[in-house]
């Protein structure tokens, strides 16, 4: 995401952080779920109906990793985003829709069956950063949509040792990410991985205040998405009464600031966060669920990005509202289709 996007942001979200956190520290009521379960039935229809109108606009997006990266954009980042889009769609598409949905994917993934799509051993430095995380994430969302990724494991296998040289230049919880894609891709580590999250902004209880900018905000919600990997370990244990002591405030801050600031990014990843740690009796959850539901524009994307247009021209779209649509369904799918903790 553009890092220019709200540099000042942080300096509103210091404020009652430490009594937020007093307020916090007696935990949650004893049933929080009946007044959630409540608003979710009061909304589902209107998150059918988002979901519905985001795969049209999904549809009709076209995605191009070599026109992105023409544009300066990072290609290989777009197309997972719209993979990510369609595994997230998929969980909520009536068996009979499912067919033609898993040919759009087939069309969106087309490109990785061409030779030139496997270029990890002759971009630069800098496109080797930005893409490489997406390349194999790419092939793992190919596998879950069921399609062959053969002769892309071949590549990876081929790109295994710059993967490894370049993991030093990684964050924590970009580390930890690499660690389940070499997992899953049978990689050796190029050392141990396991204690990446130790460095990050949740174990090292990163103030409020020090987040100068979005990016630190996507960094946090990140350790908190790896940890659960996405969704598909709701039963992780990974944070201490310690951590969710830390997040239960901070995310509340973050959340009242993203909708403040009519950010649908930002509050999206911030709902997921709130789902995943369980923290669903925050009336800030609601809140942000609602704000989502509103914040859809008509042809079905999310996002407020109208102010790039002149940078982005005709690539808008898939170069910055893309993400914010799929983060989008995925808060969405999160609190709607996901069971209550």
């Amino acid at each position: 995401m553009d890092p220019r996007r709200g540099t000042r942001w942080w300096t509103r979200c210091a404020g009652g952080v430490a009594l937020l956190a007093l307020a916090c520290a007696s935990g949650p009521p004893p049933d929080p779920r009946g007044e959630v379960r409540a608003f979710l039935d009061a909304n589902r229809g209107r998150y059918v109906a988002a979901v519905g109108q985001a795969r049209i606009w999904l549809d009709a997006l076209e995605v191009d990793p070599f026109a992105l990266r023409a544009r300066g954009m990072p290609g290989k980042k777009r197309l997972v985003e719209a993979l990510d889009a369609y595994v997230l769609l998929r969980e909520v598409t009536p068996d009979a829709d499912r067919p033609a949905l898993l040919r759009r994917a087939r069309e969106v993934a087309a490109i990785t069956y061409e030779p030139r799509y496997h270029d990890m051993l002759e971009i630069d430095g800098k496109s080797f950063k930005q893409d490489a995380t997406s390349y194999l994430r790419a092939a793992y969302l190919m596998e879950k949509l069921g399609l062959d990724t053969a002769g892309y494991r071949e590549e990876i296998r081929k790109s295994e040792a710059r993967l490894g040289n370049h993991m030093l230049q990684r964050g924590p919880n970009q580390r930890l990410t690499f660690k389940k894609y070499y997992e899953h891709f049978g990689l050796e580590e190029p050392f141990p991985l396991e204690g990446a999250l130790d460095a990050g902004h949740v174990r090292q209880r990163r103030p409020i205040e020090s987040f100068r900018n979005v990016l630190d905000v996507y960094n946090l919600t990140h350790e908190v998405f790896i940890v659960y990997e996405f969704g598909e370990r709701l039963d992780a244990d990974f944070f201490t009464a310690e951590d969710l002591a830390y997040l239960r405030p901070t995310l509340v801050r973050l959340s009242e600031t993203a909708i403040e600031d009519n950010d649908p990014d930002l509050t999206a990843e911030l709902v997921v966060c709130m789902r995943y740690l369980r923290f669903v009796d925050l009336p800030e959850y609601q809140r942000a669920i609602a704000f989502l539901l509103d914040a859809q524009h008509p042809d079905g994307k999310w996002g407020n990005w109208e102010a790039m247009r002149e940078r982005y021209g005709d690539m808008l779209d898939v170069g910055l509202y893309l993400h914010t649509t799929m983060v989008s369904v995925m808060a969405l799918n999160a609190a709607f289709h996901l069971p209550l903790p």
